[in-house]
Protein backbone atom coordinates (compact mmCIF):
# COMPACT_ATOMS: atom_id res chain seq x y z
CA UNK A 1 0.00 0.00 0.00
CA UNK A 2 1.45 3.34 -1.04
CA UNK A 3 1.35 6.31 1.34
CA UNK A 4 0.90 8.68 -1.58
CA UNK A 5 0.71 12.27 -0.33
CA UNK A 6 0.34 11.10 3.29
CA UNK A 7 4.08 11.19 3.88
CA UNK A 8 6.32 10.82 6.92
CA UNK A 9 5.00 12.29 10.15
CA UNK A 10 5.56 10.51 13.45
CA UNK A 11 7.73 7.77 14.94
CA UNK A 12 5.32 6.72 17.72
CA UNK A 13 1.71 5.80 17.03
CA UNK A 14 -0.89 5.03 19.68
CA UNK A 15 -3.77 2.66 19.00
CA UNK A 16 -6.92 2.56 21.11
CA UNK A 17 -9.44 -0.26 20.75
CA UNK A 18 -12.86 0.80 22.03
CA UNK A 19 -14.24 -2.63 22.82
CA UNK A 20 -17.15 -4.37 24.49
CA UNK A 21 -19.10 -7.24 22.98
CA UNK A 22 -22.27 -5.80 24.53
CA UNK A 23 -24.24 -3.52 22.24
CA UNK A 24 -25.70 -0.19 23.27
CA UNK A 25 -22.90 0.87 25.60
CA UNK A 26 -21.68 3.80 23.49
CA UNK A 27 -18.70 2.32 21.64
CA UNK A 28 -19.25 4.31 18.46
CA UNK A 29 -20.09 7.57 20.24
CA UNK A 30 -16.97 7.16 22.36
CA UNK A 31 -14.77 6.38 19.35
CA UNK A 32 -15.92 9.42 17.40
CA UNK A 33 -15.70 11.89 20.25
CA UNK A 34 -12.41 10.63 21.64
CA UNK A 35 -10.93 10.82 18.16
CA UNK A 36 -12.27 14.32 17.62
CA UNK A 37 -10.93 15.44 21.00
CA UNK A 38 -7.49 14.05 20.19
CA UNK A 39 -7.54 15.89 16.86
CA UNK A 40 -8.30 19.14 18.70
CA UNK A 41 -4.92 18.72 20.39
CA UNK A 42 -3.26 18.94 16.99
CA UNK A 43 -2.78 15.19 16.74
CA UNK A 44 -3.39 13.44 13.43
CA UNK A 45 -6.10 10.86 14.11
CA UNK A 46 -7.53 7.89 12.22
CA UNK A 47 -10.89 6.39 13.16
CA UNK A 48 -11.37 2.77 12.07
CA UNK A 49 -14.90 1.49 11.56
CA UNK A 50 -14.18 -2.16 12.30
CA UNK A 51 -17.82 -3.07 12.85
CA UNK A 52 -19.51 -4.59 9.77
CA UNK A 53 -22.74 -2.83 10.80
CA UNK A 54 -21.03 0.47 10.00
CA UNK A 55 -22.47 2.67 12.73
CA UNK A 56 -19.38 4.89 12.83
CA UNK A 57 -19.39 5.44 9.08
CA UNK A 58 -23.05 6.42 9.24
CA UNK A 59 -22.68 8.58 12.35
CA UNK A 60 -19.83 10.59 10.88
CA UNK A 61 -21.84 11.21 7.70
CA UNK A 62 -19.37 9.39 5.47
CA UNK A 63 -20.20 7.17 2.49
CA UNK A 64 -19.52 3.46 2.86
CA UNK A 65 -16.48 2.20 0.97
CA UNK A 66 -17.29 0.40 -2.29
CA UNK A 67 -17.76 -3.35 -2.14
CA UNK A 68 -15.13 -5.23 -4.15
CA UNK A 69 -13.21 -1.97 -4.49
CA UNK A 70 -10.81 0.05 -2.33
CA UNK A 71 -11.87 -0.91 1.18
CA UNK A 72 -10.36 -2.04 4.46
CA UNK A 73 -11.59 -5.63 4.32
CA UNK A 74 -9.93 -6.29 0.96
CA UNK A 75 -6.75 -4.47 2.04
CA UNK A 76 -6.47 -6.68 5.14
CA UNK A 77 -6.83 -9.83 3.05
CA UNK A 78 -4.27 -8.69 0.49
CA UNK A 79 -6.91 -8.42 -2.23
CA UNK A 80 -6.31 -4.72 -2.82
CA UNK A 81 -3.25 -2.49 -2.95
CA UNK A 82 -3.11 1.16 -3.80
CA UNK A 83 -2.71 4.56 -2.18
CA UNK A 84 -3.80 5.16 1.39
CA UNK A 85 -5.87 8.14 0.30
CA UNK A 86 -8.18 5.82 -1.64
CA UNK A 87 -9.28 4.26 1.65
CA UNK A 88 -9.72 7.41 3.74
CA UNK A 89 -12.60 9.81 4.29
CA UNK A 90 -11.44 13.20 5.54
CA UNK A 91 -13.54 14.69 8.35
CA UNK A 92 -11.25 17.63 9.15
CA UNK A 93 -7.60 18.56 8.74
CA UNK A 94 -6.48 16.16 11.48
CA UNK A 95 -9.30 13.60 11.50
CA UNK A 96 -9.79 10.77 9.00
CA UNK A 97 -12.01 7.69 8.84
CA UNK A 98 -11.50 4.22 7.43
CA UNK A 99 -15.10 3.49 6.51
CA UNK A 100 -16.83 0.15 6.53
CA UNK A 101 -18.09 -1.67 3.44
CA UNK A 102 -20.34 -4.62 2.65
CA UNK A 103 -17.17 -6.68 2.31
CA UNK A 104 -16.71 -6.38 6.09
CA UNK A 105 -19.56 -8.86 6.53
CA UNK A 106 -17.46 -11.41 4.64
CA UNK A 107 -14.20 -10.62 6.43
CA UNK A 108 -14.56 -12.71 9.57
CA UNK A 109 -15.20 -16.12 7.92
CA UNK A 110 -12.23 -15.47 5.62
CA UNK A 111 -10.07 -14.56 8.63
CA UNK A 112 -10.79 -17.93 10.27
CA UNK A 113 -9.30 -19.65 7.24
CA UNK A 114 -5.96 -17.85 7.71
CA UNK A 115 -3.08 -18.44 10.05
CA UNK A 116 -1.99 -15.35 11.97
CA UNK A 117 -5.45 -13.84 11.60
CA UNK A 118 -5.05 -11.99 14.91
CA UNK A 119 -2.23 -9.95 13.33
CA UNK A 120 -4.08 -8.78 10.20
CA UNK A 121 -5.07 -5.34 11.49
CA UNK A 122 -1.71 -4.90 13.24
CA UNK A 123 0.21 -5.40 10.01
CA UNK A 124 -2.04 -2.97 8.17
CA UNK A 125 -1.73 -0.26 10.83
CA UNK A 126 2.03 -0.74 11.20
CA UNK A 127 2.38 0.73 7.71
CA UNK A 128 0.76 3.95 8.96
CA UNK A 129 3.13 4.79 11.82
CA UNK A 130 4.61 7.69 9.86
CA UNK A 131 1.17 9.08 9.05
CA UNK A 132 -0.97 9.14 12.21
CA UNK A 133 -0.39 9.96 15.85
CA UNK A 134 -3.45 8.07 17.05
CA UNK A 135 -5.75 5.34 15.77
CA UNK A 136 -9.11 4.77 17.48
CA UNK A 137 -10.90 1.53 16.56
CA UNK A 138 -14.65 1.08 16.86
CA UNK A 139 -14.91 -2.65 17.60
CA UNK A 140 -17.92 -4.83 16.77
CA UNK A 141 -20.30 -6.13 19.47
CA UNK A 142 -18.91 -9.66 19.29
CA UNK A 143 -16.11 -11.90 20.57
CA UNK A 144 -14.95 -13.13 17.15
CA UNK A 145 -11.84 -12.87 15.01
CA UNK A 146 -12.45 -9.23 14.04
CA UNK A 147 -12.54 -8.21 17.69
CA UNK A 148 -9.45 -10.30 18.42
CA UNK A 149 -7.54 -8.54 15.65
CA UNK A 150 -8.50 -5.12 17.03
CA UNK A 151 -7.44 -5.98 20.57
CA UNK A 152 -4.11 -7.44 19.44
CA UNK A 153 -3.41 -4.30 17.38
CA UNK A 154 -3.02 -2.34 20.64
CA UNK A 155 0.00 -4.32 21.83
CA UNK A 156 3.33 -2.54 22.20
CA UNK A 157 5.81 -3.24 19.41
CA UNK A 158 8.53 -1.77 17.20
CA UNK A 159 8.09 -1.64 13.44
CA UNK A 160 10.53 -1.02 10.65
CA UNK A 161 13.49 0.16 12.66
CA UNK A 162 12.63 3.43 14.41
CA UNK A 163 8.84 3.44 14.55
CA UNK A 164 7.05 2.39 17.72
CA UNK A 165 3.44 1.37 18.27
CA UNK A 166 1.78 1.35 21.65
CA UNK A 167 -1.84 1.26 22.67
CA UNK A 168 -4.61 0.60 25.13
CA UNK A 169 -8.01 -1.05 25.29
CA UNK A 170 -10.82 1.27 26.40
CA UNK A 171 -13.93 -0.50 27.65
CA UNK A 172 -17.21 1.46 27.43
CA UNK A 173 -19.80 0.25 29.91
CA UNK A 174 -23.32 1.26 30.82
CA UNK A 175 -24.36 1.94 34.40
CA UNK A 176 -26.39 -1.27 34.54
CA UNK A 177 -25.99 -4.81 35.85
CA UNK A 178 -25.74 -6.40 32.40
CA UNK A 179 -22.56 -4.41 31.70
CA UNK A 180 -20.87 -6.11 34.64
CA UNK A 181 -21.60 -9.54 33.17
CA UNK A 182 -20.39 -8.44 29.72
CA UNK A 183 -17.17 -7.10 31.24
CA UNK A 184 -16.35 -10.54 32.64
CA UNK A 185 -16.66 -12.08 29.17
CA UNK A 186 -14.45 -9.44 27.56
CA UNK A 187 -11.73 -9.84 30.18
CA UNK A 188 -11.84 -13.60 29.64
CA UNK A 189 -11.30 -12.97 25.92
CA UNK A 190 -8.34 -10.69 26.64
CA UNK A 191 -6.80 -13.31 28.93
CA UNK A 192 -7.28 -16.06 26.33
CA UNK A 193 -5.63 -13.94 23.62
CA UNK A 194 -2.67 -13.10 25.83
CA UNK A 195 -2.15 -16.75 26.75
CA UNK A 196 -2.53 -18.03 23.18
CA UNK A 197 -0.20 -15.45 21.61
CA UNK A 198 2.10 -14.92 24.61
CA UNK A 199 1.58 -11.15 24.53
CA UNK A 200 0.67 -8.40 26.96
CA UNK A 201 -2.20 -5.97 26.40
CA UNK A 202 -2.88 -2.78 28.32
CA UNK A 203 -6.38 -1.87 29.45
CA UNK A 204 -6.79 1.86 30.07
CA UNK A 205 -9.92 1.34 32.13
CA UNK A 206 -13.69 1.65 32.03
CA UNK A 207 -15.49 4.48 30.26
CA UNK A 208 -18.92 4.77 31.87
CA UNK A 209 -21.52 5.92 29.35
CA UNK A 210 -25.14 7.05 29.61
CA UNK A 211 -24.91 7.66 33.34
CA UNK A 212 -27.97 9.26 34.94
CA UNK A 213 -28.25 9.30 38.72
CA UNK A 214 -31.98 9.91 38.37
CA UNK A 215 -32.36 6.28 37.33
CA UNK A 216 -31.90 5.40 40.95
CA UNK A 217 -30.04 2.75 42.85
CA UNK A 218 -29.14 0.53 39.90
CA UNK A 219 -27.24 3.35 38.18
CA UNK A 220 -25.52 4.71 41.29
CA UNK A 221 -24.51 1.35 42.75
CA UNK A 222 -23.23 0.12 39.38
CA UNK A 223 -21.12 3.26 38.98
CA UNK A 224 -19.64 2.70 42.44
CA UNK A 225 -18.91 -0.92 41.54
CA UNK A 226 -17.05 0.22 38.43
CA UNK A 227 -15.09 2.83 40.40
CA UNK A 228 -14.00 0.10 42.80
CA UNK A 229 -13.11 -2.31 39.98
CA UNK A 230 -9.37 -3.09 39.58
CA UNK A 231 -9.43 -1.47 36.12
CA UNK A 232 -10.87 1.80 37.42
CA UNK A 233 -12.99 4.40 35.64
CA UNK A 234 -11.23 6.72 33.19
CA UNK A 235 -14.23 9.01 32.62
CA UNK A 236 -17.98 9.25 33.14
CA UNK A 237 -20.20 10.40 30.26
CA UNK A 238 -23.64 11.51 31.35
CA UNK A 239 -26.87 10.72 29.54
CA UNK A 240 -27.70 14.07 27.96
CA UNK A 241 -29.92 15.11 25.06
CA UNK A 242 -27.01 16.87 23.33
CA UNK A 243 -25.19 13.57 22.91
CA UNK A 244 -28.20 12.06 21.16
CA UNK A 245 -28.78 15.22 19.13
CA UNK A 246 -25.18 15.30 17.90
CA UNK A 247 -25.57 11.68 16.77
CA UNK A 248 -28.69 12.55 14.78
CA UNK A 249 -26.89 15.51 13.22
CA UNK A 250 -23.92 13.29 12.34
CA UNK A 251 -21.61 15.73 14.07
CA UNK A 252 -19.04 15.08 16.82
CA UNK A 253 -20.10 16.46 20.18
CA UNK A 254 -17.07 18.78 20.28
CA UNK A 255 -18.47 20.57 17.22
CA UNK A 256 -22.18 20.29 18.01
CA UNK A 257 -22.03 21.32 21.68
CA UNK A 258 -18.42 22.36 22.34
CA UNK A 259 -19.11 23.77 25.81
CA UNK A 260 -21.14 20.82 27.10
CA UNK A 261 -19.97 18.82 30.11
CA UNK A 262 -19.62 15.67 28.04
CA UNK A 263 -17.50 17.42 25.41
CA UNK A 264 -15.20 18.51 28.22
CA UNK A 265 -15.17 14.97 29.59
CA UNK A 266 -13.95 13.61 26.25
CA UNK A 267 -11.36 16.39 26.03
CA UNK A 268 -10.12 15.51 29.50
CA UNK A 269 -9.79 11.86 28.54
CA UNK A 270 -7.96 12.79 25.33
CA UNK A 271 -5.53 15.06 27.19
CA UNK A 272 -4.73 12.37 29.73
CA UNK A 273 -4.14 9.78 27.02
CA UNK A 274 -2.02 12.17 24.96
CA UNK A 275 0.42 12.77 27.82
CA UNK A 276 0.32 9.11 28.88
CA UNK A 277 -1.25 10.01 32.22
CA UNK A 278 -3.35 6.83 32.30
CA UNK A 279 -1.00 3.92 33.05
CA UNK A 280 -3.73 1.33 32.65
CA UNK A 281 -3.61 -2.29 33.75
CA UNK A 282 -1.44 -4.87 32.04
CA UNK A 283 -3.01 -8.18 31.08
CA UNK A 284 -0.76 -11.01 30.00
CA UNK A 285 -0.30 -14.75 30.02
CA UNK A 286 0.75 -14.61 33.68
CA UNK A 287 -0.99 -11.37 34.72
CA UNK A 288 -4.70 -11.96 34.25
CA UNK A 289 -7.23 -9.24 35.03
CA UNK A 290 -10.47 -10.49 36.54
CA UNK A 291 -13.85 -8.83 36.87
Amino acid sequence: MSMGRYGSRVSVMRIYAVANQKGGVGKTTSTINLGRALSELGRRVLLVDFDPQGHLTEAIGAPAAPAEGANLARALLGQWSGELGDLLHKVSDNLFVLCTSDDMFLLEPQMYARTGREQLLSRFLDALTDVFDDVVIDCPPSLGAINDSALVATRRRTTGGHSEVTGKIIIPVGAEDSSIRALRLLLRQVRTLCEALNIELNIAGLLVNLYDARRGKVATTTLEAFKNHPLGVVEVIHDRAKVRDSWRERTPLMDYAPDSENAEAFRNLARRLAVNEIPGTTAGATTAVTA
